[in-house]
């Protein structure tokens, strides 16, 4: 079981908010999941995008995206020698899009509410 569907469980009762909330959980997923709702991206792309992020951290946050199926991992073979990895949202991944629009919008409302008291 991945960590997303283990955290429906956390308070012994199933809560499809945990879920969705786990899934951002972690350094850098919820700016991971941004940069690819924009464009699939290779790997050095995607750490060049996200400023002090590490390689490692970058492909340990990429591996939980993808076994909790929000991420999917392209592999294109160019030639025998060549390769290209590109990393994309998943289906299910792209499904989260209005969430993450919505959730922003809201953190505008209340960074200008806060701001202002």
């Amino acid at each position: 079981m991945n960590e997303a569907l283990r955290s429906s469980y956390k308070h012994k009762e199933i809560c499809p908010l945990d879920t969705t909330i786990e899934i951002f959980n972690g350094k850098w997923k919820s700016i991971i999941i941004c940069r690819l709702m924009n464009k699939n991206l290779h790997f050095n792309e995607l750490n060049r995008s996200i400023i002090n992020c590490s390689k490692r951290m970058l492909a340990i946050q990429l591996k939980k995206l993808i076994k909790d199926d929000i991420v999917n991992k392209n592999v294109i073979v160019k030639n025998k020698d060549k390769v290209a990895i590109i990393y994309s949202l998943s289906e299910l991944g792209n499904t989260l899009v209005p969430i993450i629009k919505e959730m922003d919008k809201w953190g505008e409302h209340y960074i200008k509410t806060v701001k202002n008291n």
